[in-house]
């Protein structure tokens, strides 16, 4: 640690030379109608406060630029007749690169001839004007701000309310004790394959985010009664957008630290011809390299490595509408090699295994913005994706001879379509329509050896296509000036199984002064992780069976009621009591049986299932927010829940999230420097502990592997969670030129929080495994 601490104060020394003048930057940027996305003229752009004030009204085609700013925080305001002000505090500004905002506006209600303000606009209200509870917005900068985020939105959100981390080397999304296989990753209106590297089978969760956050426009994150649009979810729903890249200048971005060496580039195709622009991000592993020249971090002869690209091109036309072209795509591999090869120095089967797990995944897309009248437009995006997962584990035997125990190959290729019509009716109802369509080309295989078997016997076998449908519709209705009602009908056909729903959801806004009351109900349903389908079993006759096929979606009915309250311009208090129950869920279909497929932390089911189990999640989530001013944020967030579940057994059992209770803070204040500006956060988790199931240990010793008691499922809990993370930034913007030197120091007082229990084979008794201890994230960032 001294060595760091030598290492950023010759940083700073070096980069302590005061420029002759200030440097200064370029905002820019479009204003639209928020619901028919056209283009606003005349509004009124103030920028900052106090007698250096400035104002511009937005051109005729709604872009509006103010020149020579000097680089800092600013305050941007919007005013429009007949549309909520809206106000965008603290903007960071650096001498490197120009500021690009897209905001939309919101029309006031209108009773008469006289405008009525309603509300206070929170600043993190969702970008979707149909996500009423449940829902916000986060920023790029949030995302790189928030201690220990490291650039990952899954990890950011761990700092939500009702969201809970699962283990401190992934990024699970655990939402109100929901398996976080309930929720639906989204880029550009459409569902993506799971988009992290080390993405584990049947999850949606892995080790790192393959989507840079340097290319991430405000996007929108739900955590229950979704809008109409989202389905395929229960759980929660990631809304993800590409932000377009500089369509005047070029600009770079340079980042080097533990996780990986990161390039971007943006800007137009051609000076000449402004309009078209590129933006994309590249990034190798750092731990790659190290592996590479055998230094291994991870663990005694584990090397990992993985590397991933993202990019979006926007390409707009005079009559023809707003295209775009987007990707992402990453690889990651992981291996964990055998302990040397002296078999009498062999302790655990962790000494003679090898084991080599893999990560593909990537999705191309194109969307199409077009205007079809001052109060309509229509959207169409297509992609093309796909993931594959691969494990093998392989056994070496005294001769050092290998055998493979399991191998495993999932491969999972999408093409999609989202189309939507959205329509502005008049002043006081928006419409939108529309449908997604999902061909989903499988193939799943898993084989393993058994006990006593020479041969290696399936356990998953499938492949195939089948197609996902989804038509929605959804209509906002402002009822007078306080009223708002929210109304829409989801629906989904599965032709694997010739699964069908039909999904209602409704909310009621009441708005006064800087207060809102709002009660939701949604019904949602999702298909269950593809691999669940092909689970192959052999009956005593000898023939092969996949009794797991006709699994209906699993279903979940949300009740939300949401208080918000802004006492002041930058301080929010939000509380959510909320219920929700998931029916056919697929349970053992056994007598007796107490598995729940929800409770699995991935991979497939290896049994007969039946849709008959029931999971209650009921809960209140409490938020206090106070927005960057000041150079000051919090974000404290609390919740108190029970998640439960029922098998055909009728009794009732904890889900394996069931942590009763989780708080967290968020929080961060700005110095100046040096001749920039250091940045101090940290982000405090306490929670209660996942519940497992006792380990069996006659069962164990015989198995030579982890067998728990399932007649006793989740009845025992692991301690308390507890974590304290610190994050140290630097930077200085100079002409042209703005560099950061950040460290993010995970688990700050190395406290042991439980993972799991298992059987030791080498002691023959039951142990604690514990995650991660102490990790610093050091990183360097240069924008020019």
């Amino acid at each position: 640690m001294n060595r760091l601490v030598v290492l950023m104060l010759t940083f700073f020394t070096l980069n302590v030379v005061v420029a002759q003048s200030q440097p200064t930057q370029t905002i820019k940027g479009l204003v639209l109608d928020q619901a028919s996305q056209t283009p606003l003229p005349g509004v009124a752009v103030k920028l900052d406060d106090g007698p250096g004030a400035k104002v511009v009204p937005t051109g005729l085609d709604g872009t509006f630029r103010f020149e020579a700013i000097a680089v800092g925080r600013h305050t941007l305001t919007f005013r429009f007749l007949g549309y909520q002000e809206k106000t965008m505090q603290n903007l960071d500004l650096n001498s490197a690169k120009e500021l690009y905002l897209v905001v939309a506006l919101s029309e006031q209600a209108v009773q008469g001839k006289e405008v009525v303000v309603t509300a206070r606009v929170p600043k993190n209200q969702p970008i979707n004007s149909m996500s009423t509870v449940s829902a916000r917005t986060f920023s790029v900068e949030e995302t790189q701000r928030y201690a220990s985020s490291v650039n990952d939105v899954g990890r950011m959100a761990a700092g939500f309310a009702g969201v809970q981390p699962n283990k401190d080397n992934n990024n699970d999304v655990i939402i109100r004790g929901n398996s976080p296989t309930g929720v639906l990753w989204r880029l550009e209106g459409i569902e993506i394959p799971n988009p992290n590297h080390f993405a584990r089978k049947g999850s949606t969760g892995g080790g790192i985010s393959i989507i840079s956050a340097q290319l991430l426009d405000n996007s929108d994150f739900s955590t229950g009664a979704f809008a109409a649009e989202y389905g395929n979810a229960f759980s929660g729903v990631f809304d993800l957008r590409f932000r377009k890249g500089n369509n005047e200048r070029r600009e770079y971005t340079f980042r080097a630290g533990i996780l990986g060496l990161d390039f971007a580039a943006e800007g137009p195709f051609s000076k000449s011809k402004k309009g078209a622009s590129y933006l994309f991000n590249y990034r190798y592993s750092t731990l790659g390299l190290l592996n590479m020249a055998g230094v291994y971090l991870v663990g005694p002869n584990v090397s990992n490595t993985f590397q991933d690209l993202c990019f979006n091109v926007a390409i707009p036309t005079e009559k023809a509408g707003q295209f775009t072209v987007f990707g992402v795509g990453g690889w990651s591999k992981e291996v964990q090699d055998v302990q040397g090869t002296d078999s009498t120095q062999w302790k655990s089967p962790l000494d003679y295994t090898r084991t080599t797990f893999t990560t593909l995944v990537g999705a191309l897309g194109v969307t199409h913005s077009y205007v079809l009248t001052p109060r309509s437009y229509l959207k169409t995006v297509l992609m093309l994706g796909g993931n594959r997962v691969t494990f093998r584990d392989d056994t070496l035997t005294g001769a050092l001879n290998a055998a493979t125990i399991s191998n495993e190959d999932y491969e999972n290729l999408r093409r999609g379509l989202h189309t939507s019509y959205n329509l502005k009716a008049n002043n006081h109802t928006t419409i939108k329509t529309g449908v997604l369509a999902s061909s989903i080309g499988y193939s799943v295989a898993m084989q393993q050896r058994k006990p006593a078997e020479a041969v290696l016997s399936n356990v998953l076998q499938g492949n195939g296509n089948a197609w996902l449908l989804q038509p929605y519709a959804q209509i906002k209705h402002r009822i007078g000036a306080h009223l708002t009602l929210f109304a829409g009908l989801h629906s989904m056909w599965f032709t694997l199984n010739n699964s069908r729903s039909l999904e209602p959801r409704v909310s009621v806004k009441y708005d006064w002064g800087n207060m809102s009351i709002t009660a939701a109900y949604g019904r949602h349903n999702q298909i269950q992780p593809l691999g669940n389908y092909f689970t192959q079993l052999v009956n005593a006759s000898g023939q092969t069976a996949y009794p797991n096929q006709s699994l209906p979606f699993t279903l979940a009915n949300h009740y939300v009621l949401a208080w918000d309250w802004m006492p002041t311009e930058n301080f929010r208090v939000k509380l959510e009591p909320y219920y929700q129950q998931l029916q056919n869920v697929p349970i053992g279909a056994g007598p007796g049986s107490t598995y729940n497929l929800l409770n699995e932390r991935d991979g497939y089911a290896k049994q007969a299932l039946i849709p008959k189990g029931v999971v209650e999640n009921r809960g209140l989530d409490l938020t206090l927010e106070k927005f960057f001013s000041q150079k000051f944020f919090f974000l404290a967030c609390a919740s108190v829940f029970d998640s439960r579940y029922k098998t055909n057994t009728g009794v009732w059992y904890n889900m394996r999230y069931n942590t009763r209770f989780t708080g967290s803070l968020l929080a961060g204040y700005e110095w100046a420097l040096f001749g920039g500006k250091l940045e101090v956060g940290t982000r405090l988790v306490y929670m209660g502990g996942q519940f497992f199931s006792p380990v069996d240990v006659e069962a164990s010793a015989k198995a030579r592997t982890t067998v728990y008691d399932e007649s006793q499922p989740f009845t025992l809990q692991m301690p308390n969670y507890a974590r304290a993370d610190l994050r140290l930034a630097w930077r200085i913007s100079k002409n042209k030129r703005a560099t950061q030197i950040s460290i993010d120091v995970q688990n700050l007082t190395a406290h042991q929080n439980v993972w799991r229990q298992q059987y030791d084979l080498e002691t023959k008794t039951v142990v604690y495994r514990y995650q991660s201890g102490l990790v610093p994230v050091l990183t360097y960032r240069i924008d020019f």
